[in-house]
């Protein structure tokens, strides 16, 4: 017996394959997690130099939080979903590469920044969570690029 019956006529909607499952969940947890490091950072700046800020361990909080959260995450929603969706094909790995690209674009101009920073000799606070909202920005980008792709007509 058939679980997923076949769409009706005129829907065009596709099960949505775990790969865009992961771009959702990655859409939000990093954000999430990032908005609650410096949360928890910023305020620690208006009582202290920034050079006497605690932020390397609330960072580390925050990234092994996304890290252990796409997991279960992943696993969560693949039990949830309980096998449903198409398995990954040629177009999913074009989305893939497409969101990788926002990404790498978002982190390499980044890059440019915080090498700016080293230069200028500034704090290594400001060159850390420069460099730590940049790889946010470009994960959280390239994961809505995923997104927008399943979403719409993607041509890779």
């Amino acid at each position: 017996m058939d679980r997923h019956p076949p769409p009706e006529a005129g829907d065009d909607h596709a099960p949505m394959t775990s790969e865009e499952r992961g771009a959702w969940l990655y859409a939000i947890l990093v954000p999430v997690t990032s908005l609650a490091y410096f949360a928890a950072v910023v305020p620690r700046l208006f009582e202290q130099p920034a050079a006497e800020v605690s932020w390397a361990v609330p960072m580390l909080w925050a990234v092994g939080a996304s890290f252990a959260g796409s997991v279960a995450g992943s696993i969560v929603l693949t039990v949830l979903a309980r096998g449903a969706g198409a398995a990954r094909d040629v177009r999913d790995r074009e989305i893939e590469r497409h969101g990788d690209r926002i990404a790498q674009a978002v982190t390499a101009f980044g890059a440019a920044a915080v090498l700016a920073l080293a230069m200028l000799e500034a704090d290594h606070f400001w060159i850390g969570n420069a460099l730590f909202l940049i790889g946010a920005v470009g994960a959280t980008w390239g994961a809505v690029a995923r997104i927008r792709a399943y979403r719409g007509a993607f041509h890779g």
